[in-house]
């Protein structure tokens, strides 16, 4: 939630709802309670940066979809976007286009479309065959209700909304939906390479013209955003002989983007755009094979900078050795409705996974006087491992979680047995600090050559939030 102020003519503040008003414990699984000082030490090294923000083309289209979705807005008589009603009056409008270039990636991707993130896929691919096939098809893409209204969250948007509201000149006083100079640039590249799926009017980029929009049509549409997208962008399936500069890139793609003259100034000008181009560069010259090897060098080469830096490598271990210990539980239950506390410890790999979250318990500073926000819940998180006897290990593991994490809990200890709740998913298991995400769009705007070997192992951010 940012602040803003209103023009000279009122004296109140107004207030900017463009993030998701749920928790975060609610959006995303921290296991451990652990996500907010995770995000302190990823603020250090990846300024206004999420682990979800992992395709510089999606920020290329989802600025193309703010600039054409404010056009609608505005021809129905929605300008304004400073109360939660009209925010949302303007994400329905955004919502469509956005699954839309999802059915788009999957029509026109036909190859390696599953290789690609796309956030709603597992509703949108046979919403798409049955709309494809000009027979019926769902309402909302094929989602429920609830998992459309919950797509403001699990989206693209919702991904992508930090870029709108901390890069520089994206919107207009970062309010995440105004789009401004850079947004307006990247939009005005995109439309150039749809060829024959361009919409039948004109982009105008923020000059306030509606060439081509019915204004009686946007103001009926108004409740009915989906149908009237769907009526007005028929074509948005439509080939070309540039599709691949216009779709969201695979994951494993590596390559500098044909638009990285825009996004790069974008990504990596301006203040915290330095500091993720400083530390991006760090991390190509770091030789670690694996993401803790990275942590290590981040902590010695930055420290001198930011003096808490120097805690992220035992931060890192501590956070792993905890979710690995979680997991081994996980799969200790396997299906069943409860495991005994003591059959889960005598797991082979049981012994060998405490002793590490021991070690690395009593390696972390508890009596750390250094001023950092939320240190606290790690040094709770520490003086709860006080032995590495299995047992012993997994019951205060299991006590701190179901006391302290965020989000659904995966499993609970009742007496001396271990009964499931809700599983993880991927992208609620560990806990890490953007860096892949940083190193794949400095890849992608040619800041570094190659994507560092330390994170080429990374495990991909779950991109479907059960859609």
């Amino acid at each position: 939630m940012a602040l803003d102020h209103t023009e000279h003519s009122l004296l109140e503040p107004r207030l900017l709802f463009t993030e998701p008003w749920d928790p975060i414990v609610v959006r995303r699984g921290d296991a451990l309670g652990l996500l907010a000082l995770t995000n302190v030490f990823a603020e250090l090294v990846a300024p206004g940066l999420t682990n979800r923000v992992r395709d510089g083309r999606w920020v290329t289209i989802m600025a193309w979809c703010l600039v054409r979705s404010q056009q609608i807005a505005h021809a129905s008589g929605s300008r304004s976007v400073s109360t939660r009603p009209e925010q949302n009056a303007r994400y329905a409008w955004l919502r469509p286009l956005e699954l839309m270039w999802t059915a788009r990636t999957i029509a026109l991707a036909e190859a390696d479309w599953k290789e690609r993130p796309l956030p709603g896929r597992r509703r949108v691919q046979p919403w798409y065959d049955d709309y494809s096939e000009g027979g019926e098809y769902a309402a909302r893409f094929g989602m429920s209700e609830d998992q459309f209204r919950a797509y403001r969250q699990t989206g693209t948007y919702g991904a992508y909304r930090v870029a709108f509201r901390r890069w520089p000149e994206m919107t207009i006083g970062g309010d995440g939906w105004t789009p401004g100079p850079a947004a307006r640039a990247l939009a005005k590249w995109l439309d150039s390479k749809l060829g024959s799926a361009r919409p039948n009017w004109h982009l105008h980029a923020g000059n306030g013209k509606r060439e081509g929009i019915s204004t009686q049509s946007a103001k009926l549409g108004r409740g009915e955003e989906c149908r009237w997208w769907l009526q007005h962008w028929a074509n948005f399936d439509r080939g070309g002989s540039r599709i691949e500069e216009t779709l969201p890139r695979p994951r494993t793609e590596l390559d500098v983007l044909p638009e990285a003259d825009l996004l790069e100034p974008i990504i990596f000008g301006g203040n915290t755009g330095k500091r993720r181009r400083e530390v991006a560069k760090e991390i190509s010259d770091c030789t670690a094979k694996d993401h803790t090897g990275i942590c290590e060098y981040l902590g010695k080469v930055l420290a001198e900078q930011e003096p808490a830096i120097a805690l992220l490598p035992r931060f890192s271990r501590l956070a792993d050795a905890g979710i690995a210990a979680m997991d081994l539980i996980s799969k200790s239950l396997g299906g069943k409705s409860r495991v005994p506390l003591a059959e889960a410890a005598s797991t082979p790999s049981a012994k060998r996974v405490c002793e590490e979250l021991y070690a690395a318990a009593r390696d972390w500073p508890t009596d750390e006087t250094l001023s950092l926000r939320h240190i606290g819940s790690a040094h709770r998180f520490a003086n709860a491992i006080s032995s590495a006897d299995p047992i012993a290990c997994f019951t205060a593991l299991l006590q701190h979680h179901e006391i302290y994490g965020g989000g659904l809990r995966w499993f609970v200890l009742r007496g001396e047995l271990v009964e499931p709740r809700t599983g993880p998913s991927a992208a609620a298991s560990s806990y890490r600090f953007r860096l892949w995400s940083l190193c794949r769009l400095a890849t992608q705007c040619g800041v570094i050559d190659e994507m560092p070997a330390g994170l080429l192992d990374e495990p991909d951010e779950a991109e479907e939030n059960g859609l």
